[in-house]
C-alpha cells in the first residue's frame, strides 16, 4: 500500500518538504553487483529568517564501493564529515550553508558473504587538523568479525549475539538496488561496525511523489533507530536515504 505522505506510520512528508532542490542522478551502470555509490550527507537547517522549506546543509560525503568475487562481496567505505558550529555557519554563494570546520575521516573495509552478511571488517577514523593531517589523539582503529552470529571486536570492546540475519547500514543501498524483493523482512543491523541494532524491519511502502519525480519507498524500523527511508527510482538507483535530520543524496554512480 502506498505510504500516506502526511500522517502515515512512517510518513515521508518531511522529505518532500525539505528536499525541493534535490536533482536525481541520471547515470546508469551495467553491473549493480560491482558499483560505487557516492552521496552528499545532508542535514536540515532550520533558520527563523528563512520561510519553509528550510534549506538543507551539505556537511559531508560518503562513497560506498562494492566489488563481487566468486566467494564474497567486498565493501570499501569512505566518509568525510565536517563539524560546523551552529553559531558560525558559513554560507555559500547560493545561500546554502557551506562545508567548513574540522573534518573527520572514516575508512572501513568489509568482507561479506554472498548474501552481504558481514563476516569481518576493519575501521579507521580520525579528525584532521588545519593542514589535513590526522590529529594523533583522535585516531581510532577497530577490527571485528562475525562467527555465526557472534559479533566480536578484536580488542574486546563489544561482544554481541545476533538472532537474525546480520546486515550493515552501509550495505543496504546496494542490497536494495540489486535484490530488493529478496531482502529479509526482519534482520539485525550492525551500525558503524560497532553497535548492534536488533530486530529491524523493512517495509515496502510503495510509491512516493517528490518534486523531482516518483520513487519507490522502503521504510526501515526497529530497535534503537528512527525510521529510515530508502527511495529508489524506476531504475532501482537508491537516490535518497533519510533518517531523522540526516539524509544521503546520491551524487554519482559508476561501475567499481
Amino acid at each position: 500500500m502506498p505510504v500516506e505522505t502526511a500522517t502515515g506510520p512512517h510518513a515521508v512528508k518531511p522529505i518532500r518538504d525539505l528536499l525541493t532542490r534535490f536533482t536525481p542522478v541520471q547515470k546508469s551502470v551495467s553491473d549493480f553487483e560491482n558499483a560505487t555509490l557516492s552521496y552528499d550527507i545532508l542535514n536540515w537547517t532550520f533558520n527563523w529568517n528563512t520561510p519553509p522549506p528550510a534549506p538543507s546543509t551539505v556537511y559531508g560525503s560518503l562513497v560506498i564501493r562494492r566489488q563481487a568475487t566468486p566467494s564474497a562481496a567486498l565493501y570499501h567505505i569512505q566518509q568525510k564529515t565536517h563539524l560546523i558550529p551552529c553559531a558560525s555557519l558559513e554560507t555559500s554563494q547560493n545561500g546554502q550553508a557551506a562545508i567548513g570546520g574540522q573534518a573527520t575521516q572514516l575508512n572501513a573495509e568489509l568482507t561479506c558473504d554472498l548474501r552481504d552478511t558481514p563476516q569481518s571488517w576493519t575501521l579507521e577514523t580520525y579528525r584532521e587538523d588545519a593542514h589535513g593531517n590526522p590529529v594523533p589523539i583522535s585516531i581510532l582503529r577497530e577490527a571485528g568479525q562475525n562467527n555465526n552470529g557472534q559479533i566480536q571486536s578484536q580488542d574486546g570492546a563489544y561482544d554481541y549475539q545476533a538472532s537474525n540475519t546480520l546486515l550493515s547500514h552501509w550495505t543496504l543501498p546496494h542490497l536494495l538496488m540489486c535484490n530488493a524483493l529478496t531482502l529479509p523482512s526482519t534482520f539485525d543491523m550492525l551500525q558503524d561496525l560497532s553497535v548492534l541494532r536488533a530486530n529491524q524491519n523493512l517495509i515496502d511502502e510503495g510509491p512516493v511523489d517528490l518534486d523531482s519525480g516518483t520513487y519507490h519507498s522502503y521504510a526501515q524500523t526497529g530497535e534503537g533507530i528512527l525510521p529510515v527511508h530508502y527511495l529508489l527510482d524506476d531504475r532501482q538507483r537508491p537516490q535518497l536515504v533519510t533518517f531523522g535530520l540526516i539524509a544521503w543524496a546520491l551524487t554519482d554512480i559508476v561501475n567499481a
